[in-house]
């Protein structure tokens, strides 16, 4: 639980100073900028407008030339989709661990790496531009008895991480340059407490983007496999329909 809800009160005007003062008002607004159940997205939006992200693209298509494209293309690669792909199969083969070693090359030739395996199962993580490929050698690995395809789009999901962290870091630069002009060790424990409560939300959002970034660049695909049964010969002999034929001894004469 932060301590967002129960700010100190404001330091006077005579221990700190009237700059140090008026910052410290700002930081009451900000303390509640990452806290959803306080307003934090009213608060995230008014820092928004403040520092605002980079301008989109012109509508005509055309850049400026120069180094003014290197901003447009920027700004147009961020609202891409950003797509993760998930694959779940289920194949029906004779051998299981050849079949596994087999699915396992596979994922390396694409240039993906193996993520877990056991006995009867195996999860590749291949690149995304490989996925299709992926799935049409499996095809050609054994009997395919279940496919399911999952594709989920994360843009929205990753845009909004991006803007909380551009503004958590904001407010962590607020919060420091507060901390290194205060005048008594009552506001320096209030400060420190909120600029570890900033820093904990920057690192998990930052742990978030990679996370999102790693799923969108290498798709997941799981492979599990069952054993299909082997027909085999009885070594007694051919079984006669009719049961007391066997007692006549036919089977054996049969067998010769």
């Amino acid at each position: 639980m932060t301590t967002a809800s129960a700010p100190a009160p404001s330091p006077s005007a005579e221990s700190v100073g009237g700059p140090v003062a008026m910052e410290a008002g700002d930081l009451g607004r900000s303390w509640s900028l990452l806290d959803e159940d306080a307003g934090g997205r009213a608060e995230m939006q008014e820092l928004a407008k403040q520092a605002p992200p980079p301008p989109p693209p012109p509508a005509s298509g055309k850049g400026s030339g120069g180094k003014g494209d290197a901003p447009t293309a920027q700004a147009v690669a961020v609202r891409a989709p950003l797509l993760v792909y998930t694959a779940t199969v289920m194949m029906s083969v004779f051998e299981v661990k050849a079949s596994l070693d087999r699915v396992e090359a596979i994922g390396r030739d694409l240039g993906g790496f193996l993520a877990k395996r056991d006995d009867q199962t195996i999860t590749l993580r291949v690149p995304v531009g490989s996925f299709d490929e992926a799935m049409r050698r499996l095809e050609d690995a054994g009997d395919m008895v279940h496919r399911n395809v999952q594709v989920e789009d994360v843009t929205e999901e990753f845009i909004d991480a991006e803007v909380r962290l551009r503004n958590a870091r904001a407010v962590r630069d607020r919060v420091e340059k507060l901390l290194d002009r205060a005048a008594k060790v009552e506001e320096s424990l209030v400060l420190e407490t909120e600029l570890g409560r900033v820093s904990a939300d920057i690192e998990r959002l930052e742990g978030r983007l990679k996370l999102l970034r790693d799923k969108a660049t290498f798709s997941t695909i799981r492979v599990s496999f069952q054993p299909r049964p082997r027909e085999s010969i009885d070594p007694s002999g051919p079984r006669l329909p009719i049961p007391w034929l066997n007692q006549l001894g036919l089977s054996r004469l049969l067998s010769l």
